[in-house]
C-alpha cells in the first residue's frame, strides 16, 4: 500500500519546483505551513530536522544556495528522514545533485544563480525510489 504523505509532500515539492523555476520566488507562508505540517506528522525525527536545519545553513551561509525557501525544503525532507544512513545520504546527495545542477545551469545559462529548488526535487525522488523515504 502507497502511504500518502510521502507522495503528497513529493507533489508539493514538484509545484514548489516549477514557481521557484518560473518566478524564482516562492511565497513564505507556502513553505513555513509545508514545515510544519510535516514536522507535525514526524515528530519522532525532530533530531534530523534540526541537523538537517543547521547544515541547511550552512549551506546557505556558504553562498551554495541562496534562499530561505531552500534552508526550509531541506529542512523538511530531513524530518521525513527515519535513520542516520538515509540521512547522510540525503546530505550527500543533495551535494552531489546540487554540484551537477550548478554545473550545468552556468554551462547552459551563463549564469551563477539559479532555481535550487528542483534539486530537492531530485534529492527526494532518488530517496523515495531507494526507500528511505
Amino acid at each position: 500500500m502507497i502511504n500518502i504523505i510521502p507522495v503528497f509532500v513529493g507533489a508539493v515539492l514538484l509545484a514548489f519546483s516549477i514557481i521557484d523555476w518560473k518566478v524564482r520566488k516562492l511565497p513564505s507562508i507556502l513553505t513555513t505551513a509545508m514545515l510544519f505540517t510535516v514536522a507535525f506528522l514526524f515528530p519522532s525525527n525532530l533530531w534530523f530536522g534540526v541537523l538537517g536545519f543547521v547544515i541547511a545553513y550552512l549551506l546557505y551561509e556558504a553562498d551554495y544556495f541562496e534562499g530561505v525557501a531552500d534552508i526550509k525544503i531541506m529542512t523538511m525532507i530531513s524530518f521525513m528522514m527515519f535513520s542516520r544512513e538515509w540521512f547522510a545520504l540525503f546530505i550527500v546527495l543533495t551535494l552531489i545533485f546540487g554540484t551537477a545542477w550548478k554545473t550545468i545551469l552556468k554551462w547552459r545559462t551563463k549564469q551563477e544563480k539559479g532555481a535550487f529548488l528542483p534539486v530537492f526535487l531530485f534529492v527526494y525522488i532518488a530517496m523515495y525510489i531507494l526507500g528511505g523515504i
